[in-house]
């Protein structure tokens, strides 16, 4: 009698789930930024104290007079170029560190490659958009009587009225270094790890909001969070930060020029703000929506000929 064997059974082995990437590296690298930022500050600004002190002959008992010293100390533009310069160089050497010790290529960690192929109008889109962006909030911060409480935007645009070499370092530091370290730390750095970890919206909101509370501003950080959560979903669309590190350099370079060079925008009339908000407003979300439509999909793959 034949036997008829029985069909094997073959049992596919469960895919071992990949690690969730940490987060706690990213957050401990922004705590040591921001660390490493106030100190630098604080040594700093010491040390400008105490040469203001032996240049006034302030008393430095007499409380008064030393916070009267110290409120000047924030429109003294060689005190806001060196913050600037201090900000950025340890944002870039906290993005580049970071890289290098991540197990991917700095390059993918970083987002440093082409990413989507863009057509030409996306990338003046983009720098309209954030333009306008930052217009708007600039204008209702007017309108709502709070600009006032700004110091960092105020210290920036001293900086930006002072002699032509304080200007020139403003220029350097504060537009093309600090452009591009702010942007390979919060989206490159800590947003890829962010998105890897909670998902798209959370990531891109978590590293804006680091993003904005490092600028220690009540005016200057909303208005940088804003910034960081459009940069970032530029970022996220394209897959690469080169779209969001020239529309960074170049919106810094323009405020800066418009400070030097062009009447405070705080001085104009209500009506002109009012105006402002709401046609600024109108074209960022215009610039969003085009932007939304772009086809931002990824090539596809060449097909290579031979068996």
């Amino acid at each position: 009698m034949d036997s008829h064997s029985e069909p094997t059974s073959t049992v596919t082995p469960p895919v071992p789930e990949s690690p969730r990437p940490r987060v706690w590296t990213v957050l401990v690298a922004f705590l040591l930024l921001l660390t490493g930022i106030l100190v630098v500050s604080v040594v700093v600004a010491s040390i400008a104290i105490g040469v203001e002190i032996a240049r006034t002959g302030v008393d430095p008992r007499d409380s008064k007079a030393i916070l009267a010293l110290t409120e000047q100390l924030k429109t003294m533009s060689w005190l806001q170029v060196a913050g600037v310069i201090t900000s950025s160089l340890l944002g870039l050497t906290a993005a580049l560190l970071g890289g290098f010790l991540s197990p991917k290529p700095l390059k993918e960690r970083l987002r440093l490659g082409k990413g989507t192929p863009l057509p030409a109008w996306a990338w003046g889109a983009a720098l309209v958009g954030c333009f306008t962006m930052g217009q708007a909030m600039e204008s209702l911060s007017v309108l709502t009587g709070v600009w006032d409480y700004t110091a960092s935007l105020k210290g920036l645009q001293a900086v930006s009225q002072g002699s032509f070499v304080t200007f020139a370092l403003l220029l350097f530091f504060g537009t093309l270094v600090a452009g591009t370290a702010e942007e390979l730390f919060f989206r490159g750095y800590v947003q890829t790890r962010l998105v890897e970890r909670w998902g798209s919206w959370a990531g891109i909101a978590g590293a804006a909001t680091l993003f904005g509370f490092l600028h220690l501003d009540p005016i200057h950080s909303p208005m940088a969070l804003m910034m960081g959560l459009f940069l970032g979903w530029l970022a996220k669309r394209t897959g690469s930060l080169r779209l969001p590190i020239f529309v960074h350099i170049l919106n810094n370079l323009t405020s800066f020029l418009l400070s030097r060079y062009a009447p405070s925008t705080a001085e104009l009339p209500t009506s002109v703000h009012v105006t402002l908000l709401v046609v600024c407003s109108l074209a960022f979300v215009g610039v969003v929506l085009a932007l939304r439509r772009m086809d931002a999909r990824p090539p596809e793959p060449a097909v290579l000929a031979g068996p």
